[in-house]
């Protein structure tokens, strides 16, 4: 009886950690950046934060994460370089876009720049 308690307390115990090493794993593959989620500098924004920054601060005129117009215009395909998109989300566009340059970061504006030049339209 002690025999069995000791085996599943052992084959419990490396469940468990598998399981945390595969968490681990699986954290550490979603942090490696792309180019659409290194921010100034290089430093790396996640793509989960650059959709939940959009979610919180763009979606309100994005649809869809920038893929489809709604009160603003679709983002996917945009013709602007990535620099304009950073001075448009800096500065706004009067009467049209509220400037978010002393709402978000530089680095959190640059990931928006790169994951917008991500996009691409569906049709």
């Amino acid at each position: 009886m002690l025999g069995t308690a000791r085996h599943l307390l052992l084959t419990t115990s490396t469940a468990g950690l598998l399981f945390i090493a595969n968490l681990a794993a699986i954290a550490a593959e979603n942090e490696t950046p792309s180019a659409a989620q290194t921010g100034a500098g290089g430093a790396a924004v996640p793509v989960v934060e650059v959709k939940k920054l959009f979610a919180n601060n763009c979606s309100w005129c994005h649809g869809a994460y920038g893929m489809t117009a709604d009160k603003g215009p679709r983002l996917a395909g945009t013709e602007m370089t990535e620099e304009q998109i950073r001075e448009r989300i800096r500065h706004g566009k009067e009467g049209y876009m509220p400037p978010f340059g002393k709402v978000l970061s530089d680095q959190e504006i640059a990931a928006f720049a790169k994951f917008i030049k991500s996009l691409t339209p569906a049709d």
